[in-house]
């Protein structure tokens, strides 16, 4: 129970760090901030998805996925970043 808890505070923590980045830094709204922290389901599916074939292996399977979801997670993260840049931008 305790692995479970460190694990969702290690996982938890940091996304709540970023919606606030998100809002405070980016001007987004509450959905907004949510909907661009919420990327990071997507991007784990992604993540899952790609590290199938090393079922055999779970432990380099974990690794693989988290590995895969830190990369596709930035990716769209940067790719709404470039999106609502221009409206940032006050000239």
């Amino acid at each position: 129970m305790i692995v479970l808890l460190a694990l969702g505070a290690a996982v938890l923590l940091p996304l709540v760090r970023e919606y606030r980045e998100f809002r405070r830094s980016w001007g987004l709204g509450r959905a907004g901030a949510l909907a661009t922290t919420g990327l990071v389901l997507p991007a784990f599916a992604a993540g899952f998805a790609l590290a199938l074939p090393l079922a055999a292996r779970p432990g380099v399977q974990w690794a693989a996925t988290v590995a895969a979801t830190l990369v596709v997670y930035s990716l769209a993260v940067r790719a709404v970043e470039s999106a609502v840049e221009p409206a940032r931008d006050p000239g």
